[in-house]
């Protein structure tokens, strides 16, 4: 069996409800998915998304499969969620994937994602050549072809 890369994208935080759910901070870039019936990884164990939904302030409310008790939910309390590097093409938006599957990549034989931040709904990546530099994430600046992430456009 190959072992997949897995990449933490989400966060739990205190349950909700007697029924299960838990509060989950997960990144912006996957809070246009619902993510229900997914796969998702909490501490090596496999679980299926049952239903994700917005909450009150911007915030998010996940309930698993398996998870059906407060008491359960409490077990996954501040545990990180992931996700396999498989579903890298399903998880597009505007034709880019999350860039954290790219981090400390080669974006072509010049350049290196370094990390990513976010600013309001817009998301900026930090790159290296010889100095770090900050560029917007979006196809002025990227293309995602065949499983790559490619810098189409020289920064200055």
């Amino acid at each position: 069996m190959i072992k997949q890369t897995k990449y933490n994208f989400a966060t739990l935080g205190k349950p909700h409800s007697l029924k299960g759910y838990l509060y989950i901070n997960h990144e912006i870039f996957f809070r246009k998915f619902s993510f229900k019936n997914e796969e998702v990884y909490i501490n090596e164990k496999e679980y299926i998304v049952e239903d994700l939904k917005p909450h009150l302030k911007n915030r998010y409310l996940v309930k698993f499969r398996t998870v059906d008790t407060i008491e359960k939910a409490e077990e996954l309390r501040n545990n990180s969620v992931y996700i396999n590097d498989e579903k890298k093409d399903f998880y597009l938006f505007e034709g880019l994937p999350w860039p954290g599957f790219y981090v400390n990549k080669s974006l072509n034989k010049n350049y290196i994602l370094n990390s990513y931040f976010y600013s309001e709904n817009l998301i900026f990546c930090n790159i290296d050549k010889i100095k770090n530099l900050s560029i917007p994430y979006n196809k002025d600046f990227f293309s995602y072809t065949k499983g790559n992430l490619n810098l189409i456009r020289e920064v200055n």
